[in-house]
């Protein structure tokens, strides 16, 4: 199984996903997010889903490109927000020193662990120096299949540790929640705050 097969399942079950996750109350972390980023500052929704946070981040005045490699989906937020979307695959991202600020809140985990090192590169170079990197995994050890969706878990010790492998990033926070949605609520994810440290 690979990422091809999870956005299957998201191209088949685009209604119900956004009838599930379009208004879960996120709040909290967007703001823990924003208050890193500058006013008005350029912002990288990652996997863009339905588009919750580009909607909170564009009402929040700042400039937002959503991405998804779901054509629905990015139907659906361009809808939802009118900011610009782009359907593209994680693996093509190809900006150089643009972004603010990269939010990857439960997309990534959706890679397979292999060629995590390569996305984390392109996010790296896609960020301008000292940007910000949110993302978030759920949480254990395995990458395994379930209800047709790869899925690639991570620990606090086995994040890090991709992140130093990577390189580039300097990990300013990393702490667990429990998932936002009342009927998951005894599922754990890992979030993790970056900074790209580059040569200005």
């Amino acid at each position: 199984m690979n990422q091809n097969d999870s956005l299957k399942w998201y191209q088949d079950h685009t209604e119900e996903f956004i009838a599930r996750t379009a208004d879960v109350d996120m709040t909290a972390h967007y703001n823990r997010f924003l208050e890193q980023v500058a006013p008005g500052g350029h912002i990288l929704d990652l996997g863009c889903g339905a588009g919750k946070a580009s909607l909170y981040f564009t009402r929040n005045g700042y400039q937002v490109l959503a991405v998804d490699g779901c054509k629905e989906l990015c139907d659906f937020t361009r809808k939802r927000v009118g900011c610009p979307v782009r359907h593209m695959f994680f693996e093509e991202l190809d900006y150089t020193n643009t972004f603010d600020a990269v939010w990857a809140c439960a997309s990534l985990l959706h890679v397979c662990k292999s060629d995590l090192p390569d996305i984390f590169r392109r996010i790296h170079r896609a960020l301008k120096p000292d940007g910000v990197f949110y993302a978030s995994f759920k949480y254990g050890t395995e990458e395994r299949e379930k209800n047709g969706r790869l899925f690639s878990d991570f620990t606090e010790e086995s994040l890090r540790a991709l992140t130093d492998e990577v390189g580039g990033f300097r990990i300013t926070d990393m702490w667990l929640t429990h998932d936002a949605r009342p009927e998951r609520q005894d599922e754990s994810w890992v979030n993790m705050f970056c900074i790209a440290e580059k040569a200005e």
